[in-house]
């Protein structure tokens, strides 16, 4: 009779082991060993000596946890293989893990681009706590989960304010935008195949309210730079945006030193980081913006010495226009505003404009050219009025 074959036991590509501490505790980690490659991975879990039920109560939890963790890297070794176990690890990363690390790139962004990850996190992880689903992985992040995240923005509390209002929609439409952006770097890294944010109808999502921009117009531009300021220095730097488009912070760090002469040997442009995007940008000088500017013996120091405080700068801004005879609500980013519809207005092109701004998309600089044309209508309109008012 022959002998029964001897059933090879196949070994698991992926094993939990423990390594005794000098405390008398004992880490997890996983043991990796697929085709002759070795990797080893601390899970930061760890056994206690089990002296209360609730020692043996937290060991397995810790042992769960650690089974799971080796179960999803099984699947992601399936997927990638251990030549790539960055992608395997990366692969298996939680949707708020990634978002830490998402709000934390710090090089290149600005505080209030960071602040505003910050914020979308804390969404997200109240959303979860919320549908009881803390550890969603961010390669199982899908249409519905998005669908599911807006809805609950619908009805977030607004962490600001304690008298139980919701968020604002612009406020829910840039944590959406910050979700997008999350999503398209994971597409960019590899860990999802697709953007799940970009299946979802336009009509489900929140989409951006059409704010009331103020701006100057030419013959206001005129009256200003007539009229007197209690501050020049907040007069000459708030007219220098309006010919150049800087936000206040680009203006504020202005020195002489980025001041630059074209290889014509006469036009004058600065080139700048921007503040709030860190984009570099070459901005053309016109006349009226480099009259504007102070000279300085120190190429390093700063152009304008403005107020530290940006309601001081607003207050000597009201005041100015109040001088010029102007009654709308005019702010320092007015004056960004007012390069935008100036310059559409004596004919740029929206993509030159977009460029001057330092607009990463197009469809920014396009509500600029909706004022314009309505100011377009409104002219036409003046020839229809004159016409019928005759006898």
């Amino acid at each position: 009779m022959a002998r029964p074959k001897k059933v090879q036991k196949v070994k698991e590509p992926v094993r939990i082991r423990q390594r005794k501490l000098a405390n008398g505790n004992r880490s997890l980690y996983l043991d990796v060993y697929v085709k002759g490659v070795r990797k080893v991975e601390s899970l930061g879990l760890y056994l206690v000596p089990e002296q209360t039920p609730i020692d043996k109560q937290q060991n397995a939890h810790a042992m769960q946890v650690a089974s799971k963790i080796k179960a999803e890297r099984i699947l992601a070794l399936q997927s990638h293989g251990v030549r790539q176990w960055n992608k395997v690890r990366r692969s298996c990363i939680t949707l708020i893990d990634f978002l830490k690390e998402y709000e934390q790139e710090k090089f290149g962004f600005s505080a209030s681009t960071l602040k505003g990850r910050r914020d979308l996190r804390l969404k997200v992880e109240t959303y979860q706590n919320e549908t009881c689903q803390p550890d969603t992985m961010l390669a199982n992040v899908d249409a519905d989960f998005c669908r599911g995240f807006i809805a609950f923005l619908r009805y977030a509390k607004n962490s600001v304010r304690k008298d139980g209002s919701v968020i604002s929609n612009g406020a829910a439409h840039h944590h959406q935008a910050v979700l997008n952006g999350a999503l398209n770097k994971a597409v960019r890294e590899g860990i999802l195949a697709s953007n799940p944010l970009k299946s979802i109808g336009s009509k489900e999502k929140y989409q951006p309210s059409e704010s009331i921009r103020e701006y100057l117009t030419l013959e206001e531009m005129k009256a200003a730079m007539a009229a007197p300021c209690p501050r020049e220095d907040v007069k000459k730097a708030f007219l220098f945006a309006c010919f150049t488009g800087l936000r206040l912070s680009d203006v504020r760090a202005l020195t002489w030193g980025k001041v630059i002469k074209a290889p014509d040997g006469k036009t004058l442009y600065i080139r700048v980081r921007m503040q709030k995007t860190q984009k570099l940008i070459n901005l053309p000088l016109s006349k009226e913006a480099l009259d504007c500017l102070t000279p300085k013996d120190n190429p390093d120091e700063p152009i304008f010495t403005l107020p530290a405080s940006a309601s001081n700068i607003e207050r000597n801004i009201s005041a100015w226009m109040d001088n010029a005879k102007i009654t709308k609500h005019i702010t320092y980013h007015c004056s960004r505003h007012t390069f935008a519809t100036m310059m559409l207005t004596l004919g740029a092109d929206i993509y030159t404009v977009s460029k001057l701004l330092g607009h990463a998309n197009v469809n920014t600089t396009s509500i600029y050219a909706k004022i314009v044309d309505q100011k377009k209508v409104e002219t036409v309109g003046l020839v229809d009025n004159f016409f019928s008012n005759q006898p």
